[in-house]
């Protein structure tokens, strides 16, 4: 998307701000089920259909390829990076995700969230009152999901992978 498109210049300028760092879930289009019709992508979009939880990364760091095809984290400098997530057992019970995004820069969550997590999407004192996330940052990439049921406690991980 066009925000991703510019994180990636302020951070090619060497302008201070973070890479990706928050991965957000949301609900997003409810008709779409069929893993082969997603929604048509928007290079416009700043955000998620329908955010309901963000999380901050727990791990991010090279990657590289062993002999078959597997990508392996390293210690050495790769042009692949990989941008891990995890949401825990409790969190984001309880809705049907169908969309993800990566979000780097300026996040911020409202002043009362100081974990990693933020639900309930971005704050807007009229349309989104109870909203955790302050500012939402640049959207980076965003997928869509057909129909992942998260009901009780199962935990999702995601990895951002990146290659340049």
């Amino acid at each position: 998307v066009k925000t991703g498109r510019i994180l990636t210049a302020k951070l090619l300028l060497g302008q201070a701000v973070d890479g990706i760092t928050h991965c957000a879930i949301g609900d997003g289009d409810a008709s779409f089920t069929d893993p082969q019709n997603p929604p048509a992508p928007d290079i416009g979009q700043t955000g998620l259909g329908n955010e309901r939880a963000r999380k901050r990364y727990y791990k991010r760091t090279f990657l590289k390829e062993d002999a078959e095809g597997a990508l392996l984290e390293t210690g050495e400098e790769t042009n692949t990076i990989g941008v891990f997530f995890r949401f825990d057992e409790a969190e984001a019970n309880g809705i049907t995700i169908r969309e993800y995004g990566f979000f780097g820069g300026d996040v911020q969550y409202v002043q009362s969230v100081t974990e990693d997590l933020a639900m309930g999407g971005v704050f807007h004192q009229d349309t989104n009152p109870t909203g955790e996330v302050l500012h939402p940052g640049y959207l980076y990439e965003v997928k869509n999901i057909p129909d992942f049921n998260k009901i009780s406690d199962t935990r999702v991980e995601l990895v951002g992978i990146i290659k340049i």
